[in-house]
């Protein structure tokens, strides 16, 4: 949940609020009227005073988180993340669940690493946790540790095998012949690297090959570049099906120019 200056503002008004009755009921307490029930006033107002300062406190973080998620959204660099792992923790505030996330991070200037976080999910995009598609998020430049999630955008998705990129919303797909062409200039003249699968689901369809599409998320490695991370549907060859499964290593080559670009190199990869 990305932290918002209305939520400390709740705090702090529910705060006042406390601190004032827990001040009136100290108040009462001397009235001679109320000497019975003094005992009572004065533990409930102090119980009112010590809520209130732990209001205070928790609007003190929350703007303080809010202002740390603005810088971020300033300076930071954007990149993506897989979900490696995701634990609910028993925890929720304004019905939103804790989660603690394994995270695998790709961005420009750190390149690929894992990170924990806890972050209260929305109930709206709790689903998306379980998705192979990567979430996006945003890297402070110096800290690598300093990841901000950002729920509402969508992942800056990569180009793996020649495929058209894959946002929401979709964009229209290349022609058949076209895209053909355009995979074979890549692997005639492109640099070597490698794609890791992270995870890998059977579709259902066949391309037009009538071979099964399998939607994947990689972790790719080119020879010179910054690792990138990226989701796709993409034809898997029939003596290739084994490697669609966590871990599975696939010989790619990506366009010199431009590196999102890059097509799976099936003819070096070992039958299984």
């Amino acid at each position: 949940m990305t932290p918002s200056r209305f939520s400390a503002y709740v705090m702090f008004f529910v705060a006042a609020v406390e601190c004032f009755v827990g001040a009136l009921l100290i108040v009462l307490s001397t009235m001679e009227s109320l000497a019975s029930a003094a005992t009572t006033l004065i533990i409930v107002g102090a119980l009112m005073m010590v809520s209130a300062v732990v209001m205070v406190l928790i609007g003190m973080r929350l703007l303080k988180r809010y202002a740390e998620a603005k810088r971020l959204r300033e300076t930071g660099v954007a990149g993506t993340a897989q979900v490696l792992r995701a634990r609910q923790t028993g925890v929720s505030m304004n019905d939103q669940p804790q989660v603690e996330l394994d995270l695998r991070v790709t961005c420009p200037g750190h390149g690929t690493y894992d990170v924990t976080r806890k972050e209260f999910v929305p109930l709206l995009v709790i689903g998306r946790l379980s998705l192979p598609v990567p979430l996006a998020v945003i890297v402070d430049a110096k800290d690598r540790q300093k990841v901000l999630i950002d729920w509402s955008g969508d992942a800056p998705v990569q180009v793996p095998f020649g495929m058209p990129r894959m946002t929401a919303p979709p964009v229209p797909q290349m022609d058949p012949a076209e895209a053909e062409r355009a995979k074979q200039q890549i692997l005639a003249t492109g640099v070597p690297g490698v794609a890791r699968v992270l995870s890998a689901t059977f579709t259902g369809a066949l391309d037009q090959q009538g071979r099964p599409v399998y939607s994947i998320q990689l972790h790719v490695q080119i020879e010179g570049r910054e690792p990138i991370a990226g989701a796709a549907q993409v034809g898997v060859p029939v003596e290739h099906v084994s490697l669609m499964q966590p871990g599975g290593t696939i010989p790619i080559k990506a366009d010199p120019y431009d590196p999102a670009k890059f097509a799976a190199d099936w003819a070096r990869t070992p039958a299984a």
